[in-house]
């Protein structure tokens, strides 16, 4: 029996780190990765575009490695874990794809190249559950600061381009039938509660 492919998505400060070790507690078989960062190739990406280990890249040259991760990442970790029937909970999918690099980036010129290349890498690994943690831009980027989170690339983007990439996750749920927009701005036990049911609910 193929497992289900969850993925946990939502902009910077969202939540998602805490909903998954939340998780981890009800659901100790699954299978947990995150995007980019999901295997071995999977980290030096990461390293590379998140925390500029060789400088600042060009916009393209960025798009085109998160592809390369998530390709990688499908194929080593993913399609193969769905097909032995284990469930994955993924920390970030091509969802955030579209909203950071499509909207919060301006570049809806790559929309095409990045649906064509997303439908080719998943192929085996169809998303079976999209949540999305939605809070203003805002919250998020206080929730950052109160922490004394140390921002990498991405999160080091402007109020107005968080807001553009929280508009992204909206507009591309709107697109999945699969996604489940859940609010983030709330306590993190009314979050879960949803999120939990949200997990059963595809499970059954």
């Amino acid at each position: 029996m193929q497992g289900k492919f969850i993925v946990i998505e939502g902009g910077d400060g969202a939540g998602k780190d805490t909903q998954i070790e939340l998780l981890k507690k009800d659901f100790p078989d699954f299978v947990y990765t995150r995007e980019p960062g999901g295997t071995p190739l999977g980290k030096e990406l990461r390293e590379i575009v998140l925390h500029e280990k060789y400088g600042s890249l060009p916009l393209l040259t960025e798009a085109f490695l998160f592809l390369a991760d998530r390709a990688q990442h499908a194929a080593e970790l993913v399609a193969p874990a769905l097909a032995a029937g284990k469930s994955v909970i993924s920390n970030r999918s091509w969802v955030s794809m579209m909203a950071y690099q499509i909207y919060g980036r301006n570049q809806p010129e790559l929309k095409p190249i990045v649906e064509a290349s997303v439908a080719e890498i998943y192929k085996n690994a169809p998303i079976d559950l999209a949540i999305i943690l939605d809070l203003p831009s805002e919250v998020g980027l206080h929730r950052q600061r109160e922490a004394g989170k140390a921002f990498d690339v991405m999160e080091q983007m402007s109020l107005e381009d968080r807001t553009k990439i929280r508009d992204g996750f909206l507009e591309t749920a709107k697109t999945l039938p699969q996604a489940k927009v859940i609010d983030a701005n709330r306590p993190v036990e009314e979050v879960y509660k949803d999120v939990k049911a949200a997990v059963e609910a595809v499970l059954k």
